[in-house]
């Protein structure tokens, strides 16, 4: 029981720190990197940005440097209630140091900007280097890949585009109100953002990486050394689901490691639970429909509708269809249940015709069984 207590203890804090992470409280700090590639005609090269200084009361202060093509160097001053409010923007690198006014920015957008092309849907109207100009929303785009302290990360996305011209510009929102340059393109100028290095992040990710380890090693601990043994059904019961039902009494002999050639990836929690001797359904039948219940217990979190009713002892087989799809569109470390990857597996088995049976057999069994937990 002590060690079920330190697991449960242990998986709360690394949720906390895993939840921490982006996107949900991704912010700025001092020391956080953004790479850009730019091109300008036939030259290119890289832009590194990184912050100096960053207060919510006062100024941003932005260090950059331009390798490649280009050798430069500068420092770029602006305050920070420009990143909500300013329209005009300046794209054109200077070497020395530069103050923007209050209503301009360079790499960060105004979200202003981006409140009216992402959430409004509007036109929103911009300077871009003392040029007026109206960006279009292309509302079809709503989430970007960034390379985030070298992992793909999806970010909120937005595109605008001039009309009648190549001209089109992107930001994504890395933070609340903090908005990012992703890409500008005139047709001789491209900068497009390449990779975000957050050294806080790094340090939290760290932390929630040997949390993680730990859990796994109470987790091993806990596993059991020997092959489990799987509850059947009593044999003259069995005799008589084959009979009336025979797709669903085939998980009851299915084995997912087809003799040893496939290896097992997981220890499923039916197993972690004969180790402690805690209690499990009945039969592998039972295990099947206890997790379809589970399953529509949680079916807005796979994003599924299920209109016909299911009680205790109901389960329509137009709702089991929908449930054992979940098996086929989501990976098994994301599906809940005593024994997710033997049934993702023997799911996946199958063809439209058997799956079809399969959730007929499933109305007949819990109307006459219903479901055993």
């Amino acid at each position: 029981m002590k060690k079920i207590s330190t697991i449960v203890l242990v998986l709360c804090l690394c949720s906390h720190f895993l939840y921490a992470l982006p996107p949900a409280d991704r912010k700025i700090t001092k020391g956080t990197i953004f790479n850009y590639n730019v091109k300008e005609g036939a030259l290119a090269y890289k832009v590194k940005l990184t912050v100096a200084a960053w207060d919510e009361d006062g100024d941003i202060k932005l260090q950059w440097q331009a390798t490649g093509a280009k050798v430069m160097k500068g420092v770029c001053v602006q305050p920070h209630n420009a990143l909500v409010y300013a329209t005009k923007m300046k794209m054109q690198l200077q070497n020395g140091n530069e103050n923007l006014p209050e209503d301009c920015s360079r790499w960060f957008a105004g979200y202003a900007i981006y409140d009216a092309l992402y959430n409004d849907e509007s036109e929103a109207d911009v300077k871009m280097d003392d040029k007026a100009m109206t960006l279009e929303p292309n509302a079809a785009i709503i989430e970007k890949k960034i390379l985030y302290n070298n992992a793909k990360t999806a970010m909120p996305f937005i595109a605008g585009k001039i009309g009648g011209s190549n001209m089109s510009i992107g930001f994504i929102e890395y933070a609340e109100k903090v908005i990012l340059l992703e890409n500008y393109s005139n047709g001789n100028v491209t900068v497009t953002l390449v990779s975000i290095e957050d050294p806080e992040a790094k340090a939290v990710a760290k932390q929630a990486k040997t949390l993680d380890d730990m859990v796994k090693e109470l987790t091993q601990s806990m596993a059991p050394t020997k092959p489990v043994p799987l509850k059947k059904m009593e044999a003259a019961k069995f005799a008589k689901v084959k009979m009336d039902y025979p797709a669903l009494a085939a998980i009851e002999n299915y084995d997912g490691t087809n003799s040893g050639k496939v290896k097992k990836p997981i220890t499923e929690t039916y197993e972690y639970r004969y180790g402690s001797s805690s209690p499990n359904p009945p039969s592998l039948v039972d295990c099947l429909t206890a997790d379809l219940h589970l399953l529509y217990g949680q079916r807005n979190k796979f994003g599924i509708t299920v209109d016909e009713p299911v009680t205790d002892k109901s389960l329509p087989s137009a709702a089991a269809k929908k449930l054992l799809g979940i098996y086929l569109t989501t990976d098994f470390m994301d599906i809940p249940g005593y024994r997710p990857w033997t049934h993702w597996r023997f799911v996946k088995s199958l063809n439209e015709t058997q799956r079809n049976q399969l959730a007929i057999d499933l109305e007949g069994y819990i109307a006459k069984y219903g479901f055993t937990e």
